[in-house]
């Protein structure tokens, strides 16, 4: 029987949560650019412009600035990342195609991250480059402008506006840091990045109110 989409993504919460509750002691917490709270029972961790506050038993998760309830999807990408099996740092940044297991899945990303970014954030350079600055980024360059933008400490991208002339309009790219497949499967890293054009497109992880 296939699943309604919000048990899917229950079911993906609470599976990544009980790896969590598995313990994440302080030095593991370290290397992944996370640390507990004061309280001793909080982690942690900063992505983009916001810092997001979990506790593994009581369950419970915040964004900050704001504080409010996080939407399931950011739920299950904050989880997977703090539960990553063996994370490294990045070395570098490569292209959705570079990755092997990323080939078949290549029309959507076109169409669901280059594609969308191409049509609204990075529309036109200077709400590409406010977009930027809204999260923290430093945009640099004048013919392609560019950034990296830190999406979890160990997980970068780097977002790119290519000017148009007479033959092609703008476009846009979003390169992946090369350790990618070390914290998220491939369907992951489609999903983080296009929460991140959500982000630049002024969507927070904040659930949406209900009411």
């Amino acid at each position: 029987m296939r699943l309604p989409r919000q048990d899917h993504y229950e079911i993906a919460r609470d599976a990544a949560l009980r790896r969590l509750q598995e313990g994440l002691g302080a030095e593991r917490l370290a290397l992944i650019g996370a640390r507990l709270a004061e309280d001793g029972g909080t982690i942690i961790l900063p992505s983009l412009c916001w810092e997001f506050r979990v506790q593994a038993s009581p369950f419970a998760m915040s964004v900050l600035p704001g504080g409010g309830e996080v939407s399931m999807v950011w739920q299950i990408l904050v989880l997977d990342y703090l539960g990553a099996r063996e994370p490294v740092p990045p070395g570098g940044f490569a292209s959705f195609a570079d990755f092997p297991d990323g080939r078949g899945y290549q029309p959507a990303f076109e169409q669901r991250v280059t594609g969308r970014l191409s049509r609204t954030a990075g529309r036109d350079r200077q709400t590409f480059v406010q977009a930027i600055e809204r999260l923290g980024g430093a945009p640099v360059g004048q013919g392609p402008v560019r950034c990296i933008l830190r999406f979890f400490p160990l997980l970068e991208f780097q977002v790119v506006r290519y000017e148009g002339d007479e033959d092609f309009p703008p476009s846009c790219n979003v390169l992946f840091s090369d350790n990618l497949l070390s914290i998220f499967t491939m369907e992951d890293g489609i999903v983080a990045a296009e929460r991140l054009v959500s982000a630049l497109e002024g969507k927070g992880p904040a659930a949406a109110r209900r009411g």
